[in-house]
């Protein structure tokens, strides 16, 4: 039971990639069969037009970006969490940009720590109440696919960066110590894709990591890495 969460969430992770993938293969395939600004490439094929994918019909320099999403987080082996997650992002380019975001969390007890506690067992337990951080836009990758005879413009960015979270650091029972609430340094990495639904509206999936830095047994023990992985769901508005 322990070890369930975890593997939900790694094959979660494996069938996001393989749709990631998915969608990009379908995006070059389809590309020749786009016939916007088409260009002749004599050395290539004196008889055939290439048409040129990265010819873009939705830009997003200079204008910002007012985002929300919902979903889950894995913020802890005894808490089933889910989140909400305000965005705001600027983009000064069309490959660089950069978001701050504040990520509420709902912790709940998960079977694993209600199994445990049944026993009179109470685990030590980190739990993340909320988080707030500035990330770097990476996107060097803009593709459109065909769904439905409509075609479809995405973007694909890896992202990067610091910030704090807030956790209450609850002992278990054969901890000695306290209950408090911290606030603790983390370091974010992650990725996502944008859909251009029109100009201004767009629909988002983003894959954000936290790691951070906590004692192994909640309030005490040495000092080790722990991480906090969320994925969302969510829409957006570009002003």
């Amino acid at each position: 039971m322990k070890h369930h969460g975890k593997w939900v969430v790694k094959l979660l992770l494996v069938l996001i990639s393989a749709l990631w993938l998915s969608v990009v293969a379908a995006s070059w395939s389809e590309a020749a069969e786009e016939q916007e600004n088409e260009y002749n490439f004599s050395w290539l094929d004196p008889d055939k037009k290439v048409s040129v994918l990265q010819n873009r019909k939705f830009r997003k320099a200079n204008r910002p970006l007012v985002s929300l999403g919902f979903g889950f987080a894995n913020t802890n082996a005894y808490r089933k969490s889910t989140v909400i997650d305000p965005r705001l992002a600027y983009y000064m380019s069309e490959s660089w940009g950069i978001e701050v975001f504040y990520s509420m969390f709902s912790n709940k007890k998960n079977t694993t720590a209600e199994a445990l506690e049944a026993t009179s067992i109470r685990p030590d337990v980190i739990e993340v109440k909320n988080q707030v951080g500035a990330l770097v836009h990476w996107v060097p990758w803009y593709a459109k696919i065909n769904v439905f005879n409509t075609v479809l413009y995405f973007d694909w960015y890896f992202s990067g960066g610091l910030g704090s979270m807030n956790a209450d650091m609850l002992p278990g029972s054969s901890t000695t110590g306290v209950a408090t609430t911290k606030s603790l340094t983390a370091y974010y990495l992650g990725t996502g894709h944008t859909y251009h639904v029109t100009e201004n509206f767009v629909v988002r999936l983003d894959f954000t990591n936290a790691w951070f830095k906590a004692p192994a047994r909640a309030v005490t023990g040495a000092e080790t890495f722990f991480n906090s992985p969320t994925f969302t769901i969510g829409a957006g508005f570009r002003l």
